[in-house]
């Protein structure tokens, strides 16, 4: 398992970051390889909720299904993916929205395993999720400071 971390300082209040990142509708504003996504469970978002996302990877669309771990209004929010594409095993995120000198640390803690003949990569991997998930995290920073 390859661990990660990467946070940003946005400065909007913790509640409007977690609507924000909770609402799949957003998801495609601030990741920019998913095309589309919804919740696919019944009811109020929580622990348990299901997803389901489109993203376009190497020229080619992906589906990935999604199930939320955390639910922690507004100071945690965490996911994993049900169907991990190759060479994932696993894959998880939580993020931490954490009040910080007026506006709000936002921290993304991830995890990813590579299947068993190719976790000697698992390090680069990392490294490439990081900085994907940076450039997210800053992709949110700016759609929520213009407004």
């Amino acid at each position: 398992m390859h661990r990660f971390t990467t946070s940003v300082f946005i400065n909007r209040s913790p509640q409007h970051l977690f609507d924000f990142l909770s609402n799949p509708v957003n998801f495609e504003r601030w990741m920019p390889m998913m095309q589309s996504a919804m919740w696919t469970s019944s009811g109020e978002p929580g622990v348990g909720t299901t997803g389901r996302g489109i993203m376009k990877m190497a020229g080619r669309e992906m589906e990935l299904l999604l199930e939320v771990t955390r639910w922690d209004v507004p100071s945690r929010l965490g996911f994993k993916i049900l169907n991990n594409p190759f060479p994932l095993e696993a894959m998880a995120y939580v993020y931490r929205l954490e009040p910080d000198d007026g506006g709000t640390r936002l921290t993304l803690d991830g995890e990813i395993e590579m299947v068993r003949f190719m976790r000697f990569a698992g390090g680069w991997m990392g490294k490439m999720y990081v900085k994907s998930n940076r450039n997210e995290l800053n992709t949110a920073k700016q759609l929520l400071e213009a407004g």
